[in-house]
């Protein structure tokens, strides 16, 4: 590691704005954050290893000794966690550090993300959140630092990670349980209907959508379908609404429904608020523990966050690809968990979840990958077969949380759709 970075560097990490603040901010005698009493309480509530809290003590000291480096330090924290105009997205823009402090460059950014724990300590206790829920929530951080120390061998995060993180360590995201849940408007291009009677879900997708013959976003893993694909359509007027359904199993219908108002009504559009899945790494994706996050969910927002309101769940995720029906034993927690929501097509490439299945970014040659687990030998077999890896979304109601029951899949009434029966 350099012994000492210039104005010059850290401006251009920063940038100049950044270096704007006012004088005394940067110039603090101590940051109560790079304490070794201070990096140990923070690491503690975030699950992390006495051998990683050492490590991190000693990488807060070499920080707190360089004036330049504490200054930097100060500025990350400042913008990250106390500034009210700055946005952790911009954190993207930030040049990374790694030539300047080689392996170190991820430890820094780690103990800038730790110093954020504070803040959102006292932002749980105003709301009242329960300690194990408030752990459990920081914990995300520990998970990704062991993802970096097994790829680096060193204890950090990597910058882009960052903006991630600040979801768990700024209130807005929680881990209820085995799944994590964040409030966000719905960024899909589909709405769904509900039956006013029967009470059938049913979801089309908005205008201007090109499907292939397989209901599959074309383009998506690079494939496209010029002569049987297909464009969705969507009309709605003040008795009816006309469109292309979506199959609860995950692909377009070649083919339109007429809705009438007065039997169906509208239960989510793009922009309306949701809670979005999001499925940790750290353990198995336990199908029963999955089903009971989202009762936890649906009880924990309206007690702690009555502001927070959200019309359904939805994920989008690698894990949620349709070939894993084909490719996994129908016992399997992917598979299980897939059928209990009402799956959608996403656009995706052909590598979705590929680092993630083999703990690696640079996956070059698939006939070396091991073959260790059930799942990566039905990848690599669904995959030499001409598959592809694709990601894909899903959406779930309230009013239908029936786990075990694959609720969608059974009330899915294709034939009465497509002839208008009400």
């Amino acid at each position: 590691m350099k012994n000492q970075l210039t104005n010059t560097e850290i401006s251009q990490m920063l940038g100049e704005e950044a270096l704007g603040l006012e004088r005394e901010t940067s110039q603090k005698d101590t940051l109560l954050f790079l304490t070794p009493a201070a990096v140990a309480e923070n690491c503690e509530l975030a699950g992390f290893e006495a051998e990683a809290i050492s490590y991190l003590q000693s990488m807060a000291n070499r920080i707190a000794t360089d004036s330049n480096l504490k200054r930097l330090a100060w500025h990350c924290h400042y913008l990250l966690c106390c500034s009210s105009s700055f946005s952790r997205y911009d954190v993207r823009n930030w040049t990374p550090l790694t030539n300047l402090l080689g392996e170190f460059a991820g430890s820094f950014f780690l103990l800038i993300a730790l110093s954020s724990v504070p803040h959102i300590r006292a932002f749980h206790q105003s709301r009242n959140i329960p300690e194990s829920i408030a752990r459990d929530t920081y914990s995300d951080t520990s998970l990704w630092a062991e993802d970096y120390k097994t790829k680096h061998g060193a204890w950090g995060i990597s910058l882009h990670i960052l903006p991630w993180l600040f979801n768990h360590l700024s209130g807005e995201l929680y881990r209820l349980g085995r799944l994590q849940f964040i409030q966000r408007p719905f960024r899909q291009k589909f709405r769904a209907f509900r039956n006013r009677l029967n009470r059938q879900v049913v979801v089309l997708a908005e205008e201007g959508t090109r499907y292939r013959s397989d209901g599959q976003i074309d383009g998506t893993g690079g494939e496209f379908d010029p002569e049987n694909g297909w464009t969705s359509r969507f009309l709605i007027d003040s008795d009816r609404v006309v469109g292309t359904p979506i199959h609860p199993i995950g692909m377009a219908l070649c083919r339109e429904v007429n809705l009438p108002l007065k039997m169906w009504e509208c239960i989510l559009t793009p922009g309306q608020p949701i809670l979005e899945i999001h499925i940790p790494a750290g353990s198995p994706m336990d199908f029963d523990a999955c089903g009971d996050s989202l009762r936890q969910a649906i009880d924990f927002f309206p007690r702690y966050f009555p502001d927070r309101s959200f019309q359904g769940f939805c994920c989008t995720s690698w894990l949620l690809n349709t070939q894993y029906q084909d490719w996994l034993s129908p016992t399997s927690n992917i598979v299980r968990f897939q059928r209990e929501f009402y799956l959608f097509p996403t656009f995706s490439n052909g590598q979705s979840g590929l680092a993630r299945i083999f703990d690696s970014d640079d996956i070059q040659d698939l006939s070396k990958a091991p073959r260790d687990t059930s799942l990566r030998r039905a990848v690599l077999d669904g995959i030499q077969a001409g598959g592809y890896l694709r990601s894909g979304g899903a959406l779930l109601f309230p009013e239908d949380l029936d786990w075990e029951k694959q609720v969608y899949r059974t009330h899915f009434d294709e034939c009465r759709l497509v002839t208008g029966d009400d």
